[in-house]
């Protein structure tokens, strides 16, 4: 059993299938197909000895596992704000398209 707990994945709006680093992206580009990006983190219930004792809304462990295709990795809340930082930035940057 997985201590993990999804909490984000591109399920509803799939990315865009990468064609190289000299093609400029369009809206009518093949999207890749599945769960290739996904966020998990592990909930406060889940303790290291196995016990079930926690509250369940409480504040989750400070580790954030961030899936792209089978390869997955587990950031820190450091690293978290490092990937959250960046994200923003490029929001702003790029405006409201709305």
């Amino acid at each position: 059993m997985s201590i993990w707990a999804s909490s984000f994945d591109l399920e509803d709006n799939p990315p865009y299938a990468y064609q190289g680093s000299h093609i400029l992206p369009a809206d009518d580009d093949r999207r890749d197909d599945g769960e290739v990006l996904q966020l998990a983190e592990i909930p406060s219930h889940v303790t290291r000895d196995g016990r079930d004792d926690q509250p369940e809304d409480g504040r989750p462990w400070p580790w954030l596992r961030l899936s792209l295709y089978a390869e997955d990795a587990v950031l820190n809340r450091d690293g978290v704000a490092g990937l959250h930082a960046a994200l923003g930035a490029w929001l702003e940057r790029t405006g409201d398209e709305s």
